[in-house]
């Protein structure tokens, strides 16, 4: 059932990803785009479930003997290259069909074979990602073969043009309908910059903020949420947060250690990653009162152009078993020196409660070199969860673990960050400057993103919890500019 923005309503029949055709290795997929490679999804654990499909079932693996589009090239690129390169996506290109990817098949195999695409940053050696993009070595095979042969279509097996038929809710598992804009599936309500931004043709442009009223009267709890550029060649990047007026309220997550502006955190985007999208029995509160705020980065493109970005979300039904948060670890106290190839800063979040890790984000600007999260744990053990050794600020990816992981209270989650101020950075945009904390791409930044719920606090016995789905919702929203 798909339900129309602003909807107030109706239940949604249940859903859980089913595993069709033959059995997929756990170790690399559970994949937001999914296709029908002949490879079925099947249950990975409760957060890897968001990003899974049931797909139509094929059953054989392809093979180079059935290197065609038909044959598994189209569902492999969907896959693989569908999350960027569609209509509205960061590429320049989309290639969601045959018609779509021919030209471009030697430019696919070229890039694949070399290694550049699909992107992916993480150290192999630690953790296993949901949203792993890399290839196998027979997929890769497979798709350089295709290009090799002069990227024919083969006979038709009854699949459509884009290669996948999901026949999941798209907010249940990120897989939209063929043809429609959102990826998280038609939201229930949709809000946009209350004005058209005007990006000039050159310069470094301000960062934008503006607040709007969503005319939230009672609690709502959303399951998934997709921020969209109106115009990618210049949106930078989006951030998405509500914002909590209520002083009390910020009284009682500073008391915990919280901030009230991470707590809010609704996503946003940035080229290459993926809409917020959480499993049945998870998601986020924006409480009774709260304004939805947008950070907007322009980037100019040689021409004047315009934007009207938005944000959509899809609502849970009620308040689920446990309320997912939004962590930080970062430190605003940096300073590079002119020229230096290897300086690094760490910073710190302790979990005052038994918790569960979804997933890890680490951000830095174009110095950015290396970034590691490392749990240490009360009984004195470590554990490198997540470590990306070659930091590239086009890819500000989510890693998604594959199996949540449990932190005991007391847990310390510890990000490292290491930038390269030197000459021999290409992205380097002055090596003879003294670099620091600033919100423009030319400064540095250094925060560990992480997703988490605390285990025994479920959604409903959370502080000011209720409002069922659509309820104490009016209106699209008055856009206010900060």
């Amino acid at each position: 059932m798909i339900r129309r923005a602003g909807s107030a309503t109706t239940g949604r029949a249940a859903s859980g990803p089913a595993a069709r055709g033959f059995a997929r290795t756990v170790l690399h997929r559970a994949v937001t785009i999914v296709a029908a490679l002949g490879l079925p999804i099947g249950a990975f654990g409760s957060f890897a479930t968001a990003a899974t499909a049931a797909v139509t079932p094929v059953l054989t693996e392809p093979t180079v003997a059935d290197a065609t589009w038909q044959g598994g090239v189209g569902a492999l690129i969907v896959e693989h290259c569908g999350e960027c390169h569609r209509p509205g996506g960061g590429a320049p290109m989309a290639l969601l069909s045959w018609d779509q990817s021919r030209p471009w098949a030697r430019a696919i195999a070229r890039e694949v074979d070399s290694g550049a695409m699909p992107p992916w940053h993480a150290d192999p050696r630690y953790g296993v990602f949901a949203n792993d993009r890399r290839l196998s070595e027979a997929q890769r095979r497979l798709l350089l073969a295709w290009a090799a042969r002069g990227a024919p279509l083969g006979e038709d097996d009854g699949l459509p043009a884009s290669g996948f038929v999901p026949d999941e809710d798209p907010a249940d598992t990120g897989v939209a309908p063929a043809g429609s804009q959102w990826r998280i599936g038609e939201p229930d309500l949709v809000f946009e910059l209350p004005e058209e931004v005007v990006v000039p043709a050159r310069g470094e442009v301000p960062y934008h903020d503006y607040v709007i009223d969503p005319g939230f009267t009672e609690d709502v709890w959303v399951r998934a949420a997709e921020a969209q550029p109106g115009n990618p060649a210049v949106v930078h990047h989006i951030i998405v947060d509500y914002q909590i007026s209520n002083p009390l309220r910020r009284r009682q997550l500073a008391r915990q250690g919280l901030e009230a502006r991470v707590q809010g955190s609704l996503g946003g985007y940035v080229p290459g990653d993926e809409p917020m999208v959480l499993p049945q029995g998870l998601a986020r509160r924006i409480p009774a009162g709260a304004r939805l705020h947008f950070q907007m980065h322009y980037t100019p493109s040689g021409s004047e152009q315009r934007d009207r970005s938005r944000v959509g979300l899809v609502l849970a039904e009620g308040p689920p078993r446990h309320e997912v948060r939004t962590g930080i670890a970062s430190s605003p106290f940096i300073s590079i020196p002119p020229g230096s190839a290897e300086t690094s800063l760490s910073a710190e979040h302790v979990f005052r409660r038994d918790s569960v890790l979804l997933s890890m984000r680490p951000h830095m600007h174009l110095r950015g070199k290396r970034f590691e999260y490392r749990a240490h744990f009360p009984d004195g053990s470590e554990e490198i969860l997540l470590l990306v050794p070659d930091y590239d600020f086009d890819w500000q990816t989510r890693y998604v673990l594959a199996e949540p992981k449990r932190l005991p209270a007391g847990t310390r989650l510890v990000c490292t960050g290491t930038w390269d101020n030197s000459d021999a950075n290409p992205d380097n945009p002055d090596p003879t400057r003294r670099v620091s904390w600033g919100q423009q791409t030319s400064d540095e930044m250094m925060i560990g993103f992480f997703e988490y719920y605390e285990e025994g606090a479920e959604g409903s016995g959370a502080e000011g919890a209720g409002g069922q789905k659509g309820s104490g919702v009016r209106g699209q929203g008055l856009g206010i500019r900060d």
